[in-house]
């Protein structure tokens, strides 16, 4: 009796778990990790890119509820269009790239998702929910995601070999509660107090 139940609750959990793929971050063609972020204060409207990004996720492609996994940028990737400011930008005063070489998310699961399913993809809009790293301080934060999932196909191989999935994400960091507090009064005047990030990540599952 002991071991018919320990099958059936292994098969139960093999079989609740059956969708899961793990995505490993690759730059493949025209499809690139990177991100966008913009300041927008009073007295000026920073837009910048970063493209240093590393890391993998796990989605269940069966319900799209269960998730996991770490994603990091590094600092110095960040860029404005400005090399005296961005050198600001990694300084003491605001991301102390020197003890903070890194921002990281570290993905928990995703709220809500409601899925479209088409003959060849996927397409899931979700709140994904995780815990934010940034200048040694880390607190959840929500993101605005929309997942589009690929199958392994001949179509597929000519951008790269396995299951495709790319994800647009939308979140907004306020400065304050990451203890990043500028220099003087440039915060709320020429920085904005809240940067929206928007991100693109293009992962490959094996």
């Amino acid at each position: 009796m002991m071991q018919k139940l320990s099958l059936l609750l292994i098969v139960g959990i093999a079989t609740a778990w059956a969708g899961e793929k793990t995505f490993v971050l690759t730059n493949a063609g025209k499809y690139r990790n990177q991100a966008q972020f913009t300041s927008t204060a009073p007295l000026e409207t920073i837009v910048g890119t970063a493209e240093g990004f590393g890391g993998q996720f796990t989605l269940d492609v069966v319900d799209f509820k269960r998730a996991s996994g770490v994603v990091s940028v590094t600092v110095r990737s960040m860029k404005t269009g400005n090399t005296t400011r961005d050198g600001h930008m990694y300084g003491s005063d605001w991301l102390d790239a020197e003890r903070y070489p890194t921002i990281s998310y570290t993905l928990k699961r995703l709220d809500n998702p409601v899925i479209t399913r088409e003959s060849e993809r996927t397409v899931v809009k979700a709140t994904a929910v995780g815990d934010f790293t940034m200048h040694g301080t880390t607190k959840e934060l929500p993101a605005q995601v929309t997942i589009t999932y690929l199958p392994r196909s001949d179509k597929t191989k000519s951008i790269a070999d396995g299951d495709l999935v790319l994800v647009q994400a939308t979140f907004n960091v306020p400065l304050a509660q990451f203890g990043v507090e500028g220099k003087g009064t440039i915060i709320g005047s020429r920085v904005g107090e809240t940067i929206t990030v928007e991100v693109t990540l293009f992962g490959v599952a094996k």
